[in-house]
């Protein structure tokens, strides 16, 4: 099933992704229905979805610029727009910035079903084609070469800001192409591993510091605090400072 979350800051269109649509039938797994562009990519950082559905105007961050983020940290994940208005200047501006499709909420319930069909179909292509191109070029010694060299530039910059356009530059290869690669050869996705190397870092930081929890949260790259705990939380089941305390009593 492909990974699905969605924003709108409108009630009913929330309530029509989550009643309305045959996501099952898609081949499609709703994760996560959210109000606002911030929620959202929280989210994406979790959860890491393959379709990202977002309307064009919401608080705090826009559509818009949801899909500048996906088109810098997550490119393969696909984007569908949703508004109320019809102005070209904001579908012409989401196509730049990576969103595949744009649809008007007054045709939402007909309308969205289609391009998930048509988004699915690119992600199989997708997925049909992981290390294909790389392959034919360059044979597969230099695949395993290159997967290497992401781990170790992973392994020495993950407490940074990491994105995939820093480690194309560095490598001198395609974005896409090493999102693929990565996930092929490690079975996971490369921010999956970047997260769970900055969780696993924090937690050697609470046990052996007795730095404050926005302290640890820096040092291990994270730049909101709530943000870190959040995550924290969603990997470990407990807080940052239940974590502590609760192995602080067990030695």
């Amino acid at each position: 099933m492909w990974k699905v979350i969605a924003a709108d800051d409108e009630s009913y269109v929330r309530d029509a992704l989550q009643q309305l649509i045959p996501w099952e039938e898609l081949g499609c797994e709703v994760q996560k229905i959210v109000c606002d562009g911030q929620e959202l990519v929280d989210e994406m950082n979790i959860a890491h979805p393959d379709i990202i559905i977002t309307d064009i105007r919401m608080p705090q961050i826009d559509g818009l610029e949801v899909c500048k983020y996906v088109n810098q940290y997550c490119p393969e994940a696909q984007v569908i727009i949703l508004s109320a208005y019809s102005d070209f200047s904001y579908a012409r501006t989401a196509i730049r910035y990576g969103a595949c499709e744009y649809i008007l909420t007054i045709d939402l319930v007909e309308e969205l079903p289609r391009a998930i069909e048509k988004v699915v179909k690119t992600l199989e292509k997708q997925k049909a084609e992981i290390l294909d191109d790389y392959i034919a070029d360059a044979g597969e010694g230099d695949s395993k070469d290159l997967y290497q060299c992401m781990v170790q530039y992973v392994e020495l910059n993950y407490r940074k800001t990491i994105t995939l356009a820093d480690i194309a530059q560095y490598l001198h290869a395609n974005q896409s192409y090493l999102s693929r690669l990565y996930k092929s050869c490690s079975g996971v996705n490369l921010f999956d591993d970047i997260l769970k190397r900055r969780i696993d870092k924090s937690k050697e930081c609470l046990l052996a510091s007795n730095w404050k929890v926005h302290e640890v949260a820096d040092y291990v790259g994270f730049e909101d605090a709530g943000y870190f705990s959040r995550v924290f939380k969603k990997q470990t089941g407990m807080s940052p400072k239940e974590f502590r305390n609760a192995r602080g009593s067990k030695s």
